[in-house]
């Protein structure tokens, strides 16, 4: 299993994890110039063929918070579909029974 996260057409994927509760535990940075926009969070089992997709979840930029700390993160449930509106991803809808613990924080430039 792995993660893909995409912002502002920058996408990061983290290394996959074999078990039934990987753990990933890897920092992304990405630089923002958007805060309409959102963070789109995908979960992936790699496959032999091809990969099949767990779920998605989409997080409003301006939802996160500045901290320059590591917090403890919140579930997220993960969604079977993308919403669109004016061909950019606004939300995510159908849950699954699949959640991701995600820290995510604004960090100001040094």
């Amino acid at each position: 299993t792995y993660v893909t996260l995409k912002v502002q057409n920058v996408k990061s994927t983290t290394v996959a994890v074999r078990g039934d509760e990987p753990c990933w535990e890897q920092d992304f940075m990405f630089e923002i110039s958007r805060l309409d926009l959102g963070l789109i969070v995908e979960v992936w089992n790699k496959g032999l063929i091809w990969d099949t997709l767990v779920g998605t979840v989409w997080i409003a930029l301006k939802a996160i918070h500045q901290s320059d700390e590591e917090g403890p993160g919140e579930w997220a449930t993960l969604e079977a579909e993308v919403v669109m509106k004016h061909d950019e991803i606004c939300g995510t809808k159908n849950p699954t029974p699949h959640k991701i613990l995600l820290d995510t924080r604004f960090e100001l430039p040094f």
